[in-house]
């Protein structure tokens, strides 16, 4: 038994140093995942914040292109009211010039009659005729 004996002791040794090699070894790819795993936690966390800030982002924007349609929404609707009423004011304007007009082309009808029955009338003809004379005369003058 002293012969197996430290065979077995040996085989013990070697299994116990082949072992704490395995447990080392163990242990290390243990700390390697763990590191592993603290950098994915610090990845996540990171991601996790720049979703945050983009998020953040996002709202502020959302709300700043809130605030200028609102703005947008009632200039446009100022200048809706403004050019309605610019347009009322043009048609009015129309409506009166367009009268005008019609008065002044009933007194310009009446005038020209007023002026054909004078120039028909048996003075104005007269008064013609008597100033044939001095007409021809000024015409002479004009040429010479």
């Amino acid at each position: 038994m002293s012969d197996t004996a430290p065979l077995t002791d040996l085989a013990r040794e070697a299994m116990v140093i082949r072992l704490t090699n395995e447990l080392r070894l163990a242990n290390e790819r243990l700390a390697a995942l763990e590191l592993e795993v603290l950098n994915s936690r610090d990845h996540a966390i990171g991601r996790a914040t720049e979703v945050g800030e983009l998020r953040h982002r996002l709202l502020a924007q959302a709300a700043m292109y809130e605030r200028r349609l609102s703005e947008a929404r009632q200039t446009h609707a100022t200048h809706d009211v403004n050019h309605r009423a610019h347009i009322a004011r043009l048609e009015e304007a129309l409506v009166t010039a367009n009268a005008a007009t019609r008065d002044a082309q009933r007194s310009v009808a009446n005038i020209n009659a007023e002026l054909a029955r004078t120039k028909a009338s048996f003075t104005w003809k007269l008064g013609r005729t008597m100033m044939w004379p001095v007409r021809v005369l000024k015409r002479l003058v004009r040429r010479a």
